[in-house]
């Protein structure tokens, strides 16, 4: 009987061996696949956000297409015939002329202060922009030029808030641009930040 039994038992305690290995391994195995299953997409949302982000405002600045927008560099600046004046105001246009090879995108308000010379400083306030003229984007082609009407107020209707002093021509800085051209044109002006005597509009297809 000893000699049956005992194979018996020995094969019965193999077994049970066997099977628990067996399951440990599953186990194991399962857990290392999972792992790398839950990583893996974060790492890749994460690149794809991280490129997104970064490809925005390369492409911000050609919006449907235009051309870049025109600086000072490739522009030149002058004074054009306005509506003429009346009680004590003068209207002209500031004209932008594109001077490049390329063309270049003009839309929106130019900066505009009276100035002291070609790298002076400005005097007094700086343009306010007149609204009443939508914002419209002009494609200058090289030669072609886009123009905004402009104000000037005397500054006698300023008498015992204006400190007069002499103004050697106007500072035009392009929409969107840090440039700034100079246009030669003497004004008296009031030294004062708080005399507003300019104004300008958007510029409009000439």
């Amino acid at each position: 009987m000893t000699r049956i039994l005992r194979p018996a038992v020995l094969a019965s305690a193999l077994l049970v061996s066997a099977l628990s290995l067996s399951a440990c391994g599953n186990n194991a195995t399962g857990q290392t696949s999972a792992s790398p299953s839950t990583s893996s997409p974060t790492t890749s949302a994460s690149a794809s956000a991280s490129s997104s982000t970064t490809a925005a405002p390369a492409s911000s600045g050609n919006a449907g297409g235009l051309p870049a927008r025109c600086v000072s560099t490739q522009l030149s600046a002058s004074l054009g015939q306005g509506a003429g004046g009346a009680a004590g105001h003068v209207y002209a246009k500031i004209v932008l002329t594109n001077t490049g090879s390329t063309p270049c995108l003009l839309s929106g308000f130019a900066g505009l202060s009276l100035t002291n010379g070609p790298t002076g400083d400005p005097i007094g306030a700086p343009a306010d922009r007149d609204t009443s003229a939508a914002v419209v984007d002009i494609v200058l082609n090289p030669g072609q030029a886009g123009a905004a009407d402009f104000g000037y107020t005397q500054p006698g209707l300023y008498a015992g808030s204006c400190t007069q002093v002499q103004a050697a021509g106007l500072r035009v800085y392009p929409p969107e641009d840090y440039g700034s051209l100079f246009i030669a044109d003497p004004q008296t002006a009031c030294s004062e930040a708080g005399v507003h005597l300019l104004t300008l509009k958007a510029f409009q297809p000439m």
